[in-house]
């Protein structure tokens, strides 16, 4: 049991559990064969599920067990990191039944701001200064969160909540292009033996400020227009990021195709959802934000947790067949959502159900490779 206080390994297990589930009952929702309870309402709980439930798994379940590995120091241990899977599965069932216990609400808030202490003590304690952005991001996800529900309880303005949204977007893609773009041309290099990648420079440092400018766009609410320059800058940004990287010579190892795929698709998106803020009559917005949420969120955190998973538990570095199959099939979801927001809307639906069919099957694939690994000591017997 001691090596399920690594956290990685039950939330990412828990993580590909809520992105396959949530899709399917969404899918149901949305073809009225069933009814969503939540006071977010079926919208609101979709985005909120995706962003917060998936999302918010896979980068507390990253964050907890790296700042173990960067400090040296243990974040909370297994009953730690239990309880806070705890609050993560209630906070699930309490915004799908729509309980009505006063309070409840609040469980994710206290999840985001216990897992920010539990990688915040140990940075403190061993001054690993340089990570103490990602717990910056981990409370901005836990008041985001917060303003969503005080948006739903018509507390605040709905128009807050919406702005709490999309700032926590804006913290993912953060988080990702943080952590990612320091591990990712890392473990290209060492796959694949390569004598050197770009080392970190002025373009990174942009690309992180561009994403802080966004935050700041998205809080002030300002107009289309600067948003989308905004976007289009970072989108540029995050693709120019990857020149260097040795994208090109990893076509045939998909643990890392499949992370320079992903990350290429966030500034794909991030372009495309530019582009429909400034012609908005020319393209659907739900087209754009699929693009960054499915094919690149999705892609990346699928990626990362699929060699995170192997690397970790001291197994062999190499993807299997149904491994590599997820990562397609997630590629195949990306057209299907991208090509439904184009369809009639006699065909709307039909479209959506190959996204989410395509989407379940990735995640469930993913469980089934992995949840044995993820359950089990690690190969090498060393501890994690």
């Amino acid at each position: 049991m001691n090596h399920l206080a690594t956290p990685f390994r039950t939330f990412f297990i828990a993580a590909g559990a809520c992105a396959s589930a949530c899709i399917a009952l969404w899918y149901l929702a949305l073809s009225g064969r069933l009814e969503i309870a939540s006071e977010l309402g079926p919208m609101g709980w979709h985005a909120h599920e995706m962003i917060f439930g998936y999302l918010g798994a896979v980068l507390v379940g990253f964050l907890l067990t790296a700042a173990a590995s960067w400090t040296g120091l243990p974040t909370v241990g297994l009953p730690g990191t239990l309880g806070l899977l705890a609050l993560w599965i209630a906070a699930r069932c309490i915004h799908i039944l729509d309980l009505g216990i006063p309070g409840s609400s609040w469980l994710e808030c206290v999840f985001f701001l216990t897992a920010a202490l539990g990688i915040g003590i140990p940075i403190v304690r061993s001054k690993r200064w340089n990570n103490f952005i990602f717990v910056v991001l981990l409370v901005l996800l836990g008041v985001t969160d917060a303003s969503v529900h005080l948006a739903a309880s018509k507390t605040i303005s709905a128009e807050w909540g919406l702005r709490g949204l999309w700032i926590a977007i804006d913290v993912v893609a953060a988080t990702i292009l943080v952590f990612a773009g320091r591990i990712l041309p890392l473990f290209t290099k060492n796959a694949l033996g390569l004598a050197a990648v770009r080392a970190k420079g002025p373009l990174d440092f942009a690309n992180i400020a561009a994403l802080g400018i966004l935050m700041l766009v998205h809080a002030l609410a300002l107009s289309a227009r600067i948003e989308a320059v905004v976007w289009a800058i970072t989108g540029l940004l995050t693709i120019a990021r990857l020149y260097g990287w040795g994208g090109s010579k990893t076509l045939a190892t998909p643990l890392l195709w499949v992370l320079h795929l992903g990350w290429f698709l966030m500034g794909a998106g991030m372009l495309l959802v530019a582009y429909a803020l400034w012609q908005p009559h020319r393209l659907a917005p739900a087209s754009a934000h699929h693009l960054l949420f499915v094919g690149g969120f999705g892609v990346v955190t699928l990626g990362m947790m699929a060699r995170v998973a192997l690397g970790h538990t001291g197994r062999t570095k190499v993807a299997s067949r149904l491994a590599t199959a997820s990562f397609a099939l997630l590629l195949v979801a990306t057209a299907a959502r991208l090509g439904a927001s184009q369809l009639s809307p006699a065909r709307y639906l039909d479209g959506l159900l190959v996204a989410a069919l395509a989407w379940c099957a990735a995640f469930l694939a993913f469980l089934w490779t992995y949840a044995p690994v993820l359950l089990a000591p690690r190969s090498d017997g060393k501890p994690g």
